[in-house]
């Protein structure tokens, strides 16, 4: 093999691996909203706060590094939003939920409501104001779709 096809191979790979970087990066903290009313519910109620008008149900690996950050992130915001709890859960004690839920990577948390029906999902570490910002949409959401019924 010649030096050009070397160097050419080379510029190749580290193209395509700065285009998969980005893909990654651009995904972490990717926010999908599904509000559910489907019966039956998708998450278990002993896995969340069913006093609780949201529950921020974390899903976090043994050797996840960003679940720490989300961990404080969320923490915070459970902390200073009335009516919002966070739980955390290890991904190797639940794999059938996990399977269930489609959990693809940790850091993973769900909006879910007090019945278990999932609000909306963010997928990979996130940041304090995109997590607060779908709190509150997921909390305005609840309270215009409710009639005294909340599911």
């Amino acid at each position: 093999m010649n030096l050009s096809a070397i160097f050419l191979t080379l510029l190749t790979l580290v193209f395509l691996a700065t285009l998969a970087g980005l893909w990654w990066k651009g995904n972490q903290g990717r926010v999908t909203r599904h509000p559910s009313t489907a019966l039956p519910a998708d998450v278990p109620l002993e896995l969340i706060d069913t006093t609780a008008t949201l529950t921020l149900l974390q899903f976090s690996g043994p050797y996840c590094s960003y679940c720490a950050a989300m961990r404080k992130i969320l923490g915070q915001i459970s902390q200073a939003t009335p009516g919002v709890s966070h739980h955390e859960i290890d991904i190797t004690d639940y794999p059938e939920l996990t399977k269930k839920l489609r959990i693809s990577q940790t850091p993973t948390t769900l909006l879910v409501t007090p019945t278990g029906h999932l609000h909306s999902r963010i997928r990979g570490a996130s940041t304090l104001a995109a997590v607060t910002e779908e709190v509150t949409h997921a909390l305005e959401y609840r309270k215009a779709h409710s009639d005294g019924y909340l599911i």
